[in-house]
């Protein structure tokens, strides 16, 4: 949206190149090391290789688009003039469509892990058969099939055109056009589906996961049991963790941009060029934070996780890379039923839990 406002600058401030670029720098590097290292680590260790992990790499491959695809062109933009597109029309359809499907591989990948830990712990007889290997490669399948479908009109609704830009000359800007209800509704439809419906699921899943613990809190008889009860609540709270970062860190963009198609270019325009942008990439920055830190909560959650990181490292000294373990592993934990149960039922549990 290129602007006529007399506070309109040529340039964007020098603080926010400064602090955007910094923070840009470091997620990319942090966060392409440590989405790779999940691959290498997963296809390293055989105990690893299990349809958790596979749905874990998925999200590794998402993140990865955005942050070898979206961020540098973020980071282009903001060292150019404000608006201007420099990357040439492929570039701007390519990167919106990119950064949208791989928000909606994500959200979905999610909804996929939260339902194969809610039949591991609360129906673990049915998880034998729905939580396999080959059926999370298929539901990895349908994923981007559905992501990539839903998110190709975005190729048509990104449009690179030449305007008049504030100081006469004629420039290139890539715009995702919110101009007539169709595209107003797609935009609204994406954030309803693919934000608002997966969070509420979500929040009713892990109600379920919660009720089910504290049913089984009741009824443990063995010393056994309070460990693997304990260990079953520190998975829930560490799933529901990267579940609330997900949608902490994707929420202000979400936000802004149904704002921004919803309210009048008059409103927008009211904010002032400076406050529009520093809302723009504050967005923007915590969206690509979000494929940088899962790494860093697969440590925090899986002991497994963590010495796969430390011997594709180079760091012998397992054992004190295990102590360093604050929580139980994310699935390493059984799904022991209560004592009253069925000894059988106890049995398949720990072995379907036997996984990070």
């Amino acid at each position: 949206m290129v602007s006529s406002s007399e506070e309109f600058s040529e340039s964007f401030p020098l603080y926010l190149k400064v602090i955007v670029t910094l923070f840009c720098a470091l997620i990319l590097l942090f966060g392409t090391v440590g989405n790779i290292l999940v691959f290498v680590v997963v296809i390293k260790t055989k105990e690893l290789r299990n349809s958790t992990n596979i749905f874990l790499i998925n999200l590794s491959v998402a993140d990865l688009l955005v942050l070898t695809i979206c961020l540098p062109t973020t980071l282009i933009e903001l060292h150019s003039q404000p608006e201007v597109w420099l990357l040439g029309r492929f570039m701007c359809k390519a990167v919106s469509f990119m950064e949208m499907t791989a928000a909606h591989g994500s959200s979905l990948t999610i909804l996929a892990i939260s339902f194969e830990r809610y039949y591991a712990i609360c129906k673990p007889l049915k998880a034998g058969y729905k939580c396999t290997r080959m059926r999370a490669l298929i539901i990895i399948k349908l994923v981007w099939i559905v992501a990539v479908l839903v998110t190709a009109p975005m190729l048509v609704i990104t449009e690179l055109s030449y305007v008049e830009y504030v100081d006469g000359s004629i420039v290139p800007v890539c715009l995702n056009s919110a101009n007539n209800f169709w595209h107003v509704a797609y935009f609204a439809s994406l954030i309803i589906i693919f934000f608002c419906i997966p969070f509420i699921i979500l929040v009713i899943l892990y109600g379920l996961i919660v009720k089910n613990l504290m049913m089984d809190s009741r009824v443990v008889c063995s010393t056994s049991e309070k460990r693997h009860l304990r260990q079953r609540k520190q998975v829930v709270f560490m799933l529901a963790t990267v579940v609330v970062t997900f949608f902490v860190c994707l929420m202000p963009f979400r936000i802004l941009v149904l704002w921004i198609i919803l309210a009048s270019q008059e409103k927008v325009q009211q904010l002032g060029m400076e406050t529009y942008y520093n809302l723009l990439y504050l967005c923007r920055v915590m969206l690509y934070l979000n494929s940088a830190i899962n790494p860093l909560l697969y440590n925090a959650i899986s002991t497994k996780f963590r010495e796969g990181f430390c011997r594709t490292l180079g760091y012998k000294n397992l054992r004190r890379c295990s102590s360093l373990r604050p929580i139980a592993d994310l699935t390493s934990t059984t799904n022991g039923n209560e004592c009253l149960k069925a000894k059988s039922s106890v049995t398949v549990a720990q072995i379907l839990m036997n996984e990070i």
